[in-house]
């Protein structure tokens, strides 16, 4: 079967089938590899750390004075479930939450892909007809491509960033198609795993939708005050907060400028700052600011950030159901990655929302039109600075070189600005 779309598509139908399944073949592959390879290997995962979290709750020690914690309260009850799976079989455990990140994974394609293209009917993984989109259509495979480096990094070390992408975002379509119950239990989740995904409450306050805000904020005190508190006490809980914060203060305060943060803060203070890190290769010195300087320029910066999309979505309909408020969700999730203090590469698995709008953007314009063509030529900027600065391209010292430089900053700004301009594209009956 030929699905909707295919991608790549060649004139002999034997052939198309042929490039299909190599897609599939190789796709599969890799990701039973990474898996199998990260199951290995589970003892030198960021994982390890989620078991170690919980057996120090569930041992009574404060788990915010291991050098690792910097999880809100919240995810201590996650910990606390790892440790005791693992105490059953620690392999079974870990296969079980890779194989989660996975399907996390097709989970957020799959939506995007609903939101983006809704004329390619339900898609499905496998190609099931001509008229549907399958995972290898182009406004599927494009948009995971372009995230591929992102999405193995999450499945190599066991990250948890690829399920908190998908709760995000399942929350919105269940806010979308009024079932607000169900998605303020997501998003109240993500949020209580993470902090950042809290930052979408304040997207839903500016649409005003208020049985989404109120569902969410409902189930962040079941799941951060009543239950804690009915498991811990109140004064461990408080505990736990006032040392949280301590941890996220510190992060804002003195932001880790080593080049595998990638956080639009960490790349300002190697470029703005003289008390960059000295274990980063390559050293671009633009101002002489203290860290205190660059931490105020920042917010300075993410409040302009914030305003700048607040006025872009501002013609837009409040109708969560419009395609255009599924654009403005894809780009906040990039967002809030370049503004958390903290983004290693594997929480920029985000940048695949913008990229399907971006995708579904471009496409829409008229084949010969110059903005198009300059839209692909930063479509494949940004590819090119996700996916060619990874050591397997250029080895290991290029590419902390290239991390030095900020390239994958550079890419997700790049994703969220093309992501803006392309929005009035996804107006219904827009072509």
């Amino acid at each position: 079967m030929i699905p909707r779309d295919c991608w790549p598509r060649f004139r002999s139908p034997t052939a198309t089938r042929v490039a299909i399944a190599g897609v599939y073949a190789l796709v599969l592959l890799l990701t039973v590899i990474e898996v199998a390879r990260s199951v290995a290997r589970g003892d030198r995962l960021d994982y390890s750390y989620y078991p170690q979290l919980g057996e120090a709750v569930l041992a009574g020690t404060d788990p915010y004075t291991l050098p690792f914690t910097s999880w809100p309260p919240g995810f201590l009850l996650l910990g606390v479930a790892i440790a005791l799976a693992s105490r059953m079989s620690a392999i079974a455990t870990l296969a079980v939450w890779q194989l989660g990140s996975v399907l996390a994974a097709w989970g957020t394609l799959k939506l995007l892909a609903k939101w983006f293209d809704p004329e390619g009917g339900q898609p499905s993984f496998w190609p099931r007809s001509p008229d549907r989109l399958a995972f290898v259509s182009a406004p599927i495979l494009a948009p995971f491509l372009l995230a591929i480096r992102p999405f193995q990094d999450n499945v190599l070390h066991g990250q948890i960033n690829t399920q908190l992408l998908f709760l995000s975002l399942f929350a919105f379509e269940r806010f979308r198609t009024g079932r607000a119950v169900s998605g303020g239990v997501a998003l109240a989740l993500a949020a209580t795993l993470k902090a950042v995904p809290v930052l979408l409450v304040g997207y839903f306050v500016y649409k005003r939708a208020w049985r989404a805000v109120g569902w969410t904020v409902a189930f962040l005190v079941l799941l951060n005050v009543v239950i804690p508190v009915g498991i811990f006490g109140a004064g461990a809980v408080a505990h736990q907060w006032h040392a949280w914060r301590a941890v996220v203060g510190a992060e804002m305060l003195v932001p880790a400028a080593h080049h595998p943060n990638q956080a639009l803060l960490s790349a300002m203070k190697r470029y703005l700052s003289i008390a960059g890190t000295s274990d980063d290769p390559i050293h671009v010195t633009l101002a002489s600011l203290s860290t205190a300087g660059v931490v105020r320029l920042f917010w300075i910066v993410a409040w302009l950030g914030a305003l700048g999309l607040a006025a872009a979505f501002w013609r837009n309909p409040r109708d969560l159901s419009d395609p255009r408020c599924a654009g403005e969700v894809a780009i906040c999730v990039a967002a809030m990655t370049l503004v958390s203090p903290i983004a290693w590469i594997a929480h920029f698995v985000t940048v695949v929302a913008p990229a399907a709008l971006v995708c579904a953007g471009l496409r829409r314009l008229p084949r010969d039109s110059a903005r198009r063509r300059y839209g692909w030529v930063l479509w494949w900027a940004a590819f090119a600075c996700l996916t060619f600065s990874a050591s397997a391209w250029v080895g290991w010292t290029w590419a902390e070189r290239l991390e030095s430089l900020s390239v994958i900053t550079l890419a997700g700004l790049i994703l969220v600005g093309l992501g803006v301009s392309l929005l009035p594209r996804l107006a219904p009956g827009e072509r």
